[in-house]
């Protein structure tokens, strides 16, 4: 069987094409990476911030009294906590927002033999600490009482030296999250599209996108220990929201 040049430039002509196809789809695959690595991005940064106001006060008011008869110390303990709870009464709590600390004691000379105890001055060998903490949604009435210390002081109640005042809680962060989300998005678009301005571009699609931490600080930085978020009722929300966008 005799084979013929029509037959023998078949092969050849389906070997050109199927080499131009390949060598078309990858121009065209390598000039689609090549524009896609190319794409101009750029990433800019949202800010968004609320002042809020403390929902719920914590206040430890500890005090302790020392002496050699425990139950001595103990009677007068009781009395101290009688005192600061009319105390706190006086000054607009209720009851249900009153609960006494547990009580605490301590033996100074714990471990010492009898000999060693007669040497030492057993009129402070016992410690006894407890307190009353108040738990409250007036954070003002709290406020207002927590400077009103000394009148508790007078009354003979030693409160004690690590005593550092209310703490004030924010409980309501879930409810004004997407409200400040959706700020801190506008305002990272309208900063995007200020830099596609001056760069002669328009602002593409969103390539990517990062919600920062809530953070809450002291809104008034006036006070010695005004770093101390917990202890202000006046807070700061915050949150920085960062996104990439495309620029066409």
């Amino acid at each position: 069987m005799k084979i013929t040049e029509k037959m023998k430039s078949k092969p050849v002509l389906f070997g050109i094409i199927l080499a131009f196809g390949v060598a078309l789809g990858g121009f065209f695959i390598g000039n689609g990476v090549y524009k896609s690595l190319n794409r101009r991005t750029v990433t800019v940064k949202g800010l968004a911030e609320m002042d809020v106001v403390a929902d719920t006060a914590v206040w430890n008011i500890k005090f302790n009294r020392v002496g050699g008869d425990l139950t001595r110390v103990q009677s007068d303990i009781d009395k101290d906590i009688q005192k600061t709870r009319q105390f706190l009464i006086d000054n607009g709590f209720n009851e249900s927002e009153l609960q006494n600390l547990r009580v605490q004691v301590r033996d100074k000379y714990a471990g010492y033999s009898d000999a060693q105890r007669r040497d030492e001055n057993n009129n402070d060998r016992y410690v006894v600490e407890t307190g009353v903490m108040v738990r409250s949604t007036s954070v003002n009435t709290v406020d207002a009482a927590s400077r009103k210390m000394g009148d508790l002081v007078r009354q003979g109640v030693t409160v004690t030296e690590d005593y550092a005042g209310p703490i004030y809680l924010f409980n309501g962060l879930n409810d004004i999250k997407i409200k400040m989300i959706e700020t801190a998005t506008k305002n990272a678009t309208a900063a995007g599209e200020q830099f596609a301005k001056d760069a002669n571009a328009k602002l593409g699609k969103i390539q990517s996108a990062n919600q920062g931490l809530f953070t809450v600080s002291a809104r008034d930085q006036t006070d010695a220990w005004s770093d101390n978020e917990k202890q202000s009722i006046n807070k700061r929300v915050r949150v920085v929201s960062t996104i990439t966008f495309y620029l066409r």
